[in-house]
């Protein structure tokens, strides 16, 4: 599959002028004979975990003599975001890494929990867990966005051997009253919000609390609430409930795995106390700021993220 995905992410990351010479170029339009292109790019998959089918995409550009094997990267997005979100992370890294994303229970293509389904961040963690020993993963560098950040480290407290490292971006070990007040934008509370207005328009309501929406284009900002439309309801409604909820606080001082957390600059000055707290808090945590950003870095800036995770990663090698 190596020179298929080479293909999709040459046909989905290039201008039209521009990626059909590369394919001819590359010789990844030729392989097996008699299969179609695009037969050859299926790169996603689904996968049993437990009592739900996990949606995910595991990419491998190291080169396959190398020994030891390459580390894996997991991606994992934030509040009912599909994996979508971390596709420009992928050529970052993906020549010294295996990069792994999947969309939690509930989000894009994943399985999604009937009404009523109590989400538990332990259950989450070990919904990721399953997908790696499905995949004979044993141990991971866990990327988190945000909420996907909190799950990283309730992983690393619940099997600190499968966590190589943790990298959250704009993650709190607590969701702030304020937070849980803004989103429920003038209703009773977010549930009742989600309700009133569906998920797709109370993510666009909200976009500007997620990402700093000066940095983008209008029709970024619909692909956004498209995306996050694919969860139903019950379950942004559930998922919210739960993460307004968790609080890693008290344990934070268990958490062993080095840590790195990413804030944006031009965040406000509450969130980036809060960050800078955790990092103390944290035995092996550090703090970086990313100059010229508010929310949604990861999406935003992902090569200068991924450029303070490899030096990170450089640093507890020394």
């Amino acid at each position: 599959m190596r020179r298929a995905e080479q293909a999709h992410y040459i046909l989905t990351h290039h201008p039209s002028p521009i990626r059909q010479k590369l394919v001819e170029q590359t010789d990844l339009a030729t392989g097996v004979a008699g299969m179609d292109m695009f037969q050859m790019t299926r790169i996603y998959e689904k996968a049993r975990i437990g009592d739900v089918d996990i949606h995910y995409h595991l990419a491998d550009f190291t080169d396959p003599w190398r020994q030891p094997p390459a580390d894996t990267f997991l991606l994992y997005s934030g509040y009912c975001r599909s994996l979508e979100f971390w596709h420009a992370w992928v050529p970052f890294l993906g020549r010294d890494f295996r990069v792994l994303r999947m969309d939690p229970r509930g989000y894009g293509a994943s399985g999604k929990p009937a009404p009523g389904y109590r989400f538990e961040i332990e259950q989450l963690a070990r919904d990721a867990f399953g997908l790696m020993d499905h995949l004979g993963i044993g141990r991971v560098h866990w990327v988190g966005d945000s909420t996907g950040g909190a799950v990283g480290m309730a992983a690393a407290l619940l099997a600190p051997r499968r966590i190589s490292s943790i990298t959250a971006c704009n993650t709190t070990a607590k969701m702030a009253q304020q937070t849980v007040d803004t989103y429920a934008i003038g209703e009773k509370d977010q549930a009742a919000a989600i309700e009133k207005f569906g998920v797709y328009e109370w993510c666009r309501r909200t976009l500007q609390y997620r990402v700093d929406i000066s940095k983008i284009p209008p029709e970024l900002g619909e692909w956004w609430a498209r995306d996050m439309d694919r969860t139903p309801r019950h379950v942004a409604a559930a998922v919210f409930r739960l993460f307004s909820t968790v609080d890693l606080w008290p344990r934070l001082k268990e958490i062993r795995s080095p840590t790195l957390l990413i804030v944006g600059d031009n965040c406000p000055p509450i969130r980036k106390q809060q960050l800078a707290d955790m990092a103390k808090a944290l035995p092996r945590g550090r703090l970086v700021s990313l100059e010229g950003y508010d929310y949604g870095i990861h999406f935003l800036a992902p090569e200068r993220c991924v450029k303070a995770v490899r030096e990170f990663l450089d640093e507890q090698e020394q």
